[in-house]
């Protein structure tokens, strides 16, 4: 069924509708807390994968994502709409011999209470011998925030690099940043009914866990302690070989300097606390930019910094490059304190 095709409804004995194609997917997840269900892993998959294809008019995906919203998603139903968005993502061979690859992503709307530093981070990690993609979007609500790819852009590098430009740039530096619009198909359209819906829906906890350039191994950054282990749930059953869930900062992949937190399915791990420290800043694209470039020279050994060196460690711990992950977390001071970080910046740089 297209957008442009009607639909009847068919009446049944009693009297009832059942309506065909994706009314029938609406119909499931949106008739109240009696009437709604969890859809099945293929069945959400198959809804996002309409969506995505625009086999479904914008009013139909918009009351899909509202109903989700209401009615809650569950681990099979994130993990299928996460699948969908992989299934047409490029498929790129992995190199043999090459270092250890991370996905590495938080909410795409950004930040807007502080710097964002999720690219520091991740040239941090590059500095250290392993290979990061992290991921957003364009400009995203529900908060519209300063994301990864603001600051690549204040740094000099492209605004919306397409997907050659990415994988060119974790071949030379260790370090993708993947636009989601240029990655997946039919990703931008859906992020218009998203801006006009207004309200977060399961979409915002699928993108960050598409596998670009056939990833394994990820860090998913996200706000609510709630989401926690449906995250893990979720990175189980598309087969991660390890996935560290943080709650990051506004939901991003840095974690809180103070109190970070971060887990490996149940299990929280033991990381350094330094309680009352508090990331904040203002969170413009260029102040960000700056402050990339003096925390990776080691100019800045503050808050920032350590931020920086708390959320790359995660990355490392989730490469299986380090034993324990304070001893992931020594190993990115080390990539800062030896310049390697600040190598990994000039060399994504330098197209």
């Amino acid at each position: 069924m297209t957008p442009t095709e009607s639909t009847t409804a068919v009446a049944d004995g009693a009297g009832r509708s059942r309506y065909p194609g994706f009314r029938m997917t609406i119909k499931a997840v949106g008739t109240g807390p009696r009437g709604s269900r969890a859809l099945e892993f293929a069945e959400a998959r198959e809804a996002m994968r309409a969506i995505l294809a625009g086999e479904v008019t914008p009013a139909q995906a918009g009351a899909f994502l509202i109903a989700m919203r209401m009615k809650g998603e569950d681990a099979p139903e994130l993990a299928g709409f996460a699948q969908a968005m992989r299934d047409v993502r490029p498929v790129v061979a992995p190199v043999v011999g090459s270092p250890p690859l991370v996905s590495s992503a938080g909410s795409y709307d950004g930040v807007i209470e502080s710097p964002s530093l999720s690219l520091a981070a991740a040239l941090t990690s590059a500095g250290a011998g392993i290979r990061v993609v992290t991921h957003c979007g364009g400009l995203l609500g529900p908060k519209y925030g300063v994301t990864l790819l603001d600051v690549l852009a204040a740094l000099g590098g492209p605004a919306r690099p397409t997907v050659d430009a990415s994988l060119a740039m974790l071949e030379r530096s260790g370090v993708g940043v993947v636009h989601a619009g240029e990655a997946i198909p039919g990703f931008d359209r859906l992020c218009e009914i998203r801006d006009e819906i207004g309200l977060r829906s399961p979409v915002h906890s699928a993108e960050k866990l598409v596998d670009h350039f056939g990833a394994t191994r990820f860090v998913v950054g996200h706000t609510h302690s709630t989401y926690t282990e449906k995250l893990a749930a979720t990175m189980r059953l598309l087969g991660a070989e390890r996935a560290v869930i943080v709650r990051g900062v506004e939901g991003s992949d840095v974690l809180r300097p103070g109190r970070p937190a971060a887990f490996v399915d149940d299990a929280r791990l033991d990381l350094p606390q330094a309680m009352g420290m508090v990331l904040r800043g203002a969170a413009d694209a260029e102040v960000s930019a700056d402050l990339t470039r003096v925390i990776l020279s080691g100019e800045e050994q503050g808050v920032a910094a350590r931020a920086v060196a708390l959320s790359a460690g995660m990355q490392l711990f989730a490469a299986g490059v380090a034993a324990t992950p304070r001893d992931a977390i020594a190993a990115a001071e080390r990539s800062i304190a030896s310049g390697a970080a600040t190598a990994a910046l000039d060399r994504l740089l330098d197209a």
